[in-house]
């Protein structure tokens, strides 16, 4: 009997140790993820993206590192939203409208003058109505947001002439992204779009490939756009939220607490970049003036009633869902 007893007790020490043998290994197992976008080097995206890579690997003590590829060196936007889908690209930093070839829905937030400002952005952001596309997006291409706080300014036109009225656009050649909404957006303002990938935008405008471009407020001075197209007008006709996002397979295979560093680090990180955009444009924008920039503002009335038809259009034939307009329009 006592014989019996000792040799199911060294059982059980056999497989106790077996199991905390293996949790040991689990905790000394090392990740390396990589993370696509499609801004340079030295923009506030890139920066605050290399922020958020430090915090994971310090928190992690070295058990998850984040490897950044800027300046669309893993493809351009569609080849890195599908590569990121499919698994070959661990994470992305991508602006919403990305995320719209793929989920209707949210072709409404890439439609020109959604929004009244920043405030209602912000609003429609903590909204279900975009919980509910967050899901959309998870659904459809497997791809977890972990955060879509990463708050720009606002996307503004850069032109080698003057705006100062729709007139002034009329069927010059307006650079797009390959994003529909765009197209629609800018054929609608009555110019005359061409796809060009954002990596290529600078050299296009150099060359007169497009006669105009649009981008973010607060990446003018990184992509150095107004040194080709110096006229920066301030339409703000789309607000701008960068995301961060992860192939969910590749997320399920993260051990629990490096999920819990990788989705705070990613909130932590739209909150320095927030700050960081803000406090870096009142530097850049007397930089982008000194360097030749002429930058003014514009009555948005007269582009706002063109694209009238384009949004009764665009719901009447499913771009997005019906009445959605209007439940954005409806956040207070």
């Amino acid at each position: 009997m006592r014989k019996s007893v000792l040799v199911i007790g060294l059982l059980l020490l056999v497989v106790s140790l077996s199991v905390y043998s293996a949790g040991s290994k689990e905790s000394e197992k090392r990740y390396e993820l990589s993370i696509a976008s499609l801004e340079p080097i030295g923009a506030p995206t890139t920066v605050s993206v290399e922020y958020m890579a430090k915090l994971v690997e310090e928190r992690s003590n070295g058990r998850l590192k984040i490897i950044p590829n800027p300046a669309g060196v893993l493809g351009t936007g569609l080849q890195i939203m599908e590569g990121v889908s499919i698994g070959t690209i661990d994470m992305i930093s991508m602006v919403l409208e990305w995320y719209a070839p793929f989920v209707n829905d949210i072709n409404v937030y890439v439609m020109g003058f959604t929004f009244r400002d920043d405030d209602h952005f912000r609003k429609f952001l903590a909204s279900p109505l975009f919980k509910g596309m967050e899901q959309q997006v998870l659904d459809t291409i497997g791809v977890r947001m972990l955060a879509s706080n990463w708050i720009g300014l606002p996307r503004v036109l850069v032109s080698k002439k003057p705006v100062k009225t729709p007139a002034d656009i009329a069927n010059i050649k307006m650079r797009v992204p390959e994003i529909e909404t765009y197209l629609k957006v800018w054929k609608g303002l009555g110019t005359s779009p061409t796809r060009v990938a954002w990596a290529e935008v600078y050299l296009a405008l150099k060359t007169g490939t497009v006669d105009a471009a649009e981008g973010p407020l607060d990446q003018m001075y990184a992509t150095k756009f107004y040194e080709a197209a110096p006229y920066i007008t301030l339409t703000n006709h789309l607000q701008q939220a960068f995301t961060i996002a992860i192939n969910d397979d590749v997320y399920a295979s993260l051990p629990n607490d490096l999920q819990k560093i990788l989705a705070d680090a990613s909130v932590e990180a739209g909150e320095y970049f927030q700050k960081l955009i803000r406090d870096e444009f009142e530097v850049n924008r007397s930089k982008m003036v000194a360097e030749g920039a002429v930058i003014s503002e514009v009555d948005t009335v007269p582009f706002q009633k063109l694209l009238e038809p384009v949004i009764k259009e665009s719901e009447e034939t499913g771009f997005w869902s019906k009445g959605l307009y209007q439940k954005v329009q409806d956040i207070k």
